[in-house]
């Protein structure tokens, strides 16, 4: 296990897979906030375990990175149950010279980001691996063990789904 913490070190961890996993927090959270604190617990458990690493340290991080953000979720939900509160507006900065261009860009992006946000998790997960992350469909079938074929019959269905949700809101 040393000669793999030697050969696979943290800063080379986060210089080479830095970048998508941090978009995948980001497509996973759809909060900048949210996806930092994610990214950091995802390579903090690493540091804290390297052996966990495995042959394929892309795959593990992902997978990391998904579980942590369950436990989240789940841990969100019981308190919400508990003691519900109320959503914060999103709060986006108009940029661009033309403002009316910037708001329909910003509210088109909002109806997209909601109708991925309702699909259901084994849906959303493809969606922000392949178009986030931009992994191919080997890899997003390696990361979360599915057969291929399953993988790009999910990613037809969600798209097909974040689809209808577009077309229900017109």
């Amino acid at each position: 296990m040393n000669d793999l913490r030697a050969k696979v070190g943290p800063d080379r961890l986060v210089d080479e897979y830095g970048a998508a996993v941090y978009r995948f927090c980001r497509g996973l959270t759809f909060s900048k906030e949210d996806a930092e604190d994610l990214f950091q617990d995802t390579f903090l458990k690493v540091l804290e375990r390297p052996q966990r690493l495995g042959e394929d340290p892309k795959k593990t991080l992902f997978s990391m990175a998904l579980s942590l953000w369950r436990s989240r979720k789940r841990k969100i939900a019981r308190r919400e149950r508990i003691a519900p509160t109320e959503p914060l507006l999103d709060q986006i900065v108009p940029g661009g010279d033309d403002p009316e261009a910037s708001l329909l860009a910003r509210e088109e992006e909002r109806r997209v980001r909601e109708a991925v946000a309702a699909l259901p998790e084994k849906y959303r997960v493809l969606l922000v691996l392949y178009y986030s992350v931009e992994m191919k469909v080997k890899d997003i079938a390696v990361t979360l063990s599915l057969p291929e074929g399953t993988v790009k019959r999910r990613l037809h269905t969600a798209r097909g789904l974040v689809e209808k949700g577009l077309a229900e809101d017109d």
